[in-house]
């Protein structure tokens, strides 16, 4: 004789959810933010263009290029930009609480 355990029926995903943040301060949820979007592409340009320039310093050193140097003022500003692109993306993200999802 085949003997079965009672087996209780699925909470579903959302009470455990809920109970999750029943605790922590609600959080209103953002489906999408477009200046979340925007912020994050420009910090990603940024980066790019950091990058490229640190790619043609390479390139002019293995080259041989004695005027390498020329490139660290253009590096320090490309950084200043990835910077400030990077800390307007955070600040947003951490006023808005748009962190998560798109």
């Amino acid at each position: 004789m085949e003997v079965r355990k009672k087996q209780r029926p699925m909470q579903s995903s959302l009470n455990v959810s809920e109970r999750r943040t029943s605790t922590r301060a609600r959080i209103p949820e953002i489906g999408f933010c477009e200046e979340k979007h925007r912020l994050l592409r420009q910090f990603l340009s940024a980066i790019q263009e950091l990058n490229a320039i640190q790619a043609q310093q390479t390139r002019a050193v293995i080259e041989g290029d004695g005027d390498f140097t020329r490139f660290d003022v253009l590096l320090h500003l490309a950084q200043e930009r990835k910077d400030q692109a990077k800390y307007a993306w955070i600040a947003h993200v951490e006023e808005h609480r748009c962190h998560g999802g798109e």
